[in-house]
Order: structure tokens, then C-alpha cells, then sequence
């Protein structure tokens, strides 16, 4: 699985129990007009901002954070509420920062909620818990932290490589490959909110590197990143929330990244995050099944929507493009940072 192992050294090259919170500066804040951050960070110092512009492309103002490599490519923010959640791995060489972070969305401020593990891949969140997943040493460690009472608790899956979890109603989906087989076995495990495991699903026909996800009412859809036979993925998985039911829908086109939905249709952007090549989307009508394949005008690494407004970012620009009038390119903006800054991800405020 030279291509899987490939994305993990990618994933790791690039990017006491409890919590607190913090007051940033946030220049000219203005409230409710915010609707998309741009967050730059670096791997080599604890700096990042977030680059805050109304849904027009106007930007209201910037938020600097003491942080190294804040977000991440491969893992969209999580939001819950008025709380939008990301990860600051900390320096490059370390990883150490062993926390999470949460931005509220009425004043920006942050609160800061510790775990016990460095280099945290991923994150989760239900009204209960945060969840993360660490993957050093050819195991996954799983960490459950309670909101409330700030205890900490941890399962291991043993030689297995977990890509991404996502928290849905009561559960929280975890996806795997195990490392240790003669041939690729991918999984889909399913815990209750207090990490007991309820189901686990063989989805090795389908594939793995599950990284985005989609929450659609009934149904819970990820992203495939490659094959068992290596090769790059060209489905999404359609989870049924009720009986954990795996559907395999082929979109046709390779590296689906992000996957949206707008009146009645999922907008799916095909992109190689390792490779940081792809400048398509996918539209899949629900309802029909028809396909349709959009080529645009740049790469899409990073993707939002809000109300009528399709957003493709990427390392260069951002761009906000018309869902009424077949894409059209409405404003695009060149992405000013400086050699050690990287773009991480975007936030999108509904």
C-alpha cells in the first residue's frame, strides 16, 4: 500500500487533563458580518492568523493566534453550536501541543481543552465529549474527553491506522486499514458516545483514507482517498446513521475531497491532497442519480458553501462562485502570506 503509506508520512510532515480559555486579538470586529476565515499557520513557529471576511470577499479583520500548524488539509473544522474546533498540532519537528481548540462564533474567543497525546490527527464533538485520535506507532489511540468534568479516557486499536472519525446523534464512526494483513483490510468501526464499540464493518471493497464527511439527516457520507488495489478512489461512502449500512456510490472521478449538498444535490470536489493536484467537482443529484463534472479555473484543495455561494480555496486564492448561474466566478482574491506560511483551511460561518 505504497500510495496509503505516502499519505501518512504527508499527513505527519505537514502539517494534566482540562481546559481554559483565551482572549486574542481580533482587529475591527464586527460581528455578525464574519462569515469565511482563512486560516494560515506554520509548521516551524508558534504563529497563525485567521483572516476573517464577510460572505462579499470584504475582509472585516484578522485574528492572530500563538500557534503551529493550526488546522489542517485533510481535516475540515468541526463545528457544534456556537463553537468551531480545530486542532494545533504545534511544531513540525514535535507535534507536541496535546490539545484542542474551540473559536466561538458570537466573540472569538478561545478555550483550550488538554489531552495526554502529541501529534492528535483528527477530532470529534457531541454535546458531551471531544474525541480525538492519535496514530503513532502503528497503533490508534481513540481519546475521550468530557466537556464537563474535563475526565479523560482512552481505547487502542492495535495496528491499525484510523484516518478520521466523526461524531453523529449518539455515535462516533471511526475508519481504519489495517497495516498488519498480507493483503489491505479497511474498516468502519462504531462506538457509542462512550466508546463502546457497537458495530464494525468490512469496507475493504469500497476503500480507505475516509478524511471529510458529510452529516445529511439520515445517512453519513465520507470520502475515499485510494483502493485496495492502490490505485486513487473514486467513490463515497453513504453510511445509513440507523442500521450502519454501507452504500458504495461511484462518482466516476478520481479523489473526491470535500462533499457539500445544495437543494437536493451533493457538490463533491475531486482533489489530491498529496499530490496538491485537481481542479474539479463533482454535482451527484440524490434523488436521480444523474452526474454531472465541472472542470473550473483553479485547484479545488478547500470548499464551502454558503447560502447560494460556492467557495473554492487552495494555497494561491480563494474564490466565490454563483450555484444559481452554473458557477459563475463572482470574486476571487490571491492569497497573500509569507514563504513559511501555509494554508490550512477555511471556516465557513452560516
Amino acid at each position: 500500500m505504497k500510495r496509503l503509506i505516502y499519505i501518512i508520512g504527508v499527513i505527519g510532515l505537514i502539517f494534566v487533563n482540562g481546559c481554559s480559555y483565551k482572549v486574542n486579538g481580533l482587529k475591527n470586529q464586527t460581528g455578525d458580518e464574519i462569515k469565511i476565515g482563512v486560516i494560515e499557520t506554520k509548521a516551524t513557529k508558534y504563529e497563525s492568523y485567521i483572516h476573517w471576511y464577510d460572505k462579499g470577499l470584504n475582509k472585516i479583520s484578522e485574528q492572530k493566534l500563538k500557534y503551529a500548524m493550526l488546522g489542517s488539509p485533510f481535516h475540515n473544522p468541526v463545528y457544534l453550536g456556537d463553537e468551531i474546533f480545530l486542532i494545533p498540532q504545534g511544531l513540525g519537528n514535535r507535534k507536541d501541543s496535546k490539545k484542542i481548540i474551540s473559536i466561538n462564533k458570537r466573540d472569538f474567543k478561545i478555550r483550550e481543552y488538554s489531552f495526554n497525546n502529541i501529534a492528535l490527527n483528527d477530532l470529534a464533538v457531541n454535546e458531551d465529549y471531544i474525541y480525538t485520535i492519535n496514530t503513532l506507532n502503528g497503533n490508534t489511540h481513540i481519546s475521550k474527553l468530557n466537556r464537563e468534568s474535563q475526565q479523560l479516557e482512552e481505547i487502542i486499536i492495535e495496528k491499525e491506522y484510523v484516518s478520521g472519525i466523526v461524531a453523529v446523534a449518539d455515535k462516533l464512526y471511526a475508519f481504519s486499514f489495517n497495516m498488519e494483513t498480507s493483503s489491505p483490510k479497511f474498516y468502519m468501526y462504531v462506538y457509542n458516545k462512550e466508546l463502546e464499540l457497537l458495530d464494525k464493518k468490512d469496507i475493504t471493497q469500497f476503500g480507505t483514507g475516509q478524511y471529510k464527511f458529510l452529516i445529511d439527516e439520515n445517512y453519513l457520507y465520507a470520502n475515499v482517498m485510494a483502493t485496495k488495489e492502490d490505485e486513487a478512489g473514486t467513490i463515497i461512502l453513504k453510511i445509513s446513521v440507523d442500521t450502519n449500512e454501507v452504500e458504495g456510490i461511484d462518482i466516476n472521478e478520481e479523489f473526491p475531497n470535500d462533499i457539500l449538498q445544495y437543494k437536493g444535490k451533493l457538490i463533491i470536489t475531486n482533489h489530491d491532497l498529496v499530490m496538491y493536484e485537481g481542479n474539479k467537482i463533482t454535482i451527484l443529484d440524490k434523488l436521480t442519480k444523474e452526474i454531472e463534472t465541472i472542470e473550473l479555473d483553479r485547484k479545488t484543495e478547500f470548499a464551502g458553501i454558503i447560502d447560494n455561494l460556492l467557495i473554492i480555496g487552495n494555497q494561491e486564492n480563494i474564490a466565490l462562485y454563483n450555484m444559481d448561474k452554473k458557477l459563475e466566478l463572482i470574486r476571487e482574491l490571491s492569497m497573500e502570506k509569507d514563504d513559511e506560511s501555509y494554508i490550512s483551511n477555511i471556516i465557513v460561518l452560516d
